[in-house]
């Protein structure tokens, strides 16, 4: 018999307070940033930036949101692609404010709709992008949230469009509502009049819910998206779901936390209902 593997944290004092209590008053500092009362959605898209440059947007967006028990993460790898599409299967991912457990269930039938997608929790380990948005979740929903990682890498458009039409009809299958959250943040590395306008570029695609824009203005304009497959990925799930727009909840660069302004990065929030 396995034992089911417990994800540790990997940035836990980095991108975040690692001590309980701080993490707490952090996270609901930056939930005072959520502009009206929490509404149903279909999805989400929030950067995986540190909380000191990130945050007020993650809680602009979480805030925002009501957060159902069950929820979808994608997001991209930071490392070495050689594996595509990640899954896992089963276990929990720790943060210091407990642990969130993988619904096994849901995990099981998007990979028998998608079976490309490879159940190897081995490459998650010390991936920082879905882990940085737990504790918002933790703190916002339901005591038996679980959740559904995704790592995706592939630049296949096909498998993109396949994958999404998988977790679509998975979600449309539950009884219960189903958020999907992309983590990515967007530009990297320009001064920051360059990146605010490539920005709005991606934006606007993303707004329409348009995978095939997006994906053309990242390779256009040579934008450096570290999420730009799993974004395509939520396009398409959003748009299978029956969502028309994406609303632009927040959007910042790292300039304004005291960042280089030679090399900013891009965050934005928002979501799509």
């Amino acid at each position: 018999m396995t034992t089911a593997m417990i994800r540790r944290p990997a940035v836990a004092g980095y991108f975040y307070p690692a001590e309980p209590e701080a993490l707490r008053q952090e996270v609901e500092h930056h939930l005072r940033a959520a502009a009206a009362p929490p509404r149903h959605a279909l999805g989400v898209l929030v950067p995986h930036g540190n909380y000191r440059c990130a945050g007020r947007i993650l809680g602009a967006v979480f805030g925002g949101t009501v957060i159902p028990r069950r929820c979808v993460i994608l997001s991209p790898w930071h490392a070495q692609r050689w594996t595509p599409w990640t899954l896992v299967m089963d276990g929990a991912y720790r943060t210091p404010l407990g642990e969130v457990p993988i619904d096994t269930a849901c995990a099981e039938a998007l990979r028998r709709h998608c079976p490309f997608l490879s159940p190897d929790e081995t490459w998650q380990r010390g991936e920082h992008a879905i882990e940085v948005v737990l504790p918002f979740l933790q703190r916002l929903a339901p005591t038996d949230l679980s959740i559904v990682p995704v790592i995706i890498s592939s630049e296949d458009a096909a498998q993109w469009a396949q994958f999404s039409d998988a977790l679509a009809r998975v979600i449309l299958m539950q009884e219960e509502p189903v958020l999907v959250i992309v983590s990515s943040d967007l530009s990297h590395y320009l001064q920051a009049p360059a990146l605010a306008a490539r920005d709005r570029l991606l934006i606007e695609a993303i707004r329409a819910l348009d995978a095939d824009t997006f994906a053309r203005t990242v390779r256009e304009q040579a934008a450096a998206v570290c999420g730009a497959s799993a974004i395509a990925c939520w396009l398409g799930t959003m748009t299978q779901l029956g969502a028309t727009a994406a609303t632009l909840v927040a959007y910042g660069t790292s300039v304004e936390t005291g960042g280089d302004p030679h090399s900013a990065i891009g965050y934005a929030g928002l979501t799509a209902r």
